[in-house]
């Protein structure tokens, strides 16, 4: 078993905990998601990143068609066109589409993002979300205001 923290870990509900741990076992498949309340304290071989902690999954379609732009809806009609031709939607590419919509829509942070595009491609674009053992860091983040900077990027840990 493994453990990481790290000063962000979103949880497999979509969940941001402060100061979150994740124990997992070698292949990466997580065992348990631990809610410190932001009071981290020392913990025998535990790993602590600087960063945004996020569990591997996929998005993938089902037979069925995104809907059309909506007028009046900037930011779904931004993630349909992001995602439109993608049969699967992977961790890098969640992580990706979150970084151009930061650009667009520079006053939403970090977990609201990723909340609309979780929750477009599983009610309107008709994907099933698939957990895969993986446990990846997002780094080059501001953490203070939780935004996504040109730095941003996403590393494989486990």
């Amino acid at each position: 078993m493994k453990k990481f923290a790290a000063n962000y870990l979103v949880s497999d509900s979509g969940i941001f905990l402060k100061n979150g741990i994740v124990v997992a076992n070698d292949d990466g498949t997580v065992v348990e998601f631990i809610d410190t309340e932001g009071d981290l304290r020392e913990i025998a071989q535990l790993l602590f990143f600087n960063g945004i902690l996020i569990t591997n999954c996929r998005f993938v379609k089902t037979p069925s068609d995104l809907p059309r732009h909506r007028s009046g809806d900037c930011l779904k009609s931004l993630i349909i066109r992001l995602v439109a031709e993608l049969n699967e939607v992977t961790i890098l590419n969640l992580i990706e589409t979150g970084i151009q919509i930061q650009s667009q829509f520079p006053g939403m942070t970090i977990p609201e993002i990723l909340l609309e595009i979780t929750n477009f491609l599983l009610i309107d674009g008709k994907y099933s979300r698939q957990i895969v053992p993986g446990i990846f860091l997002l780094t080059g983040v501001n953490l203070t205001d939780l935004h996504f900077t040109p730095k941003s990027k996403l590393k494989k840990i486990l």
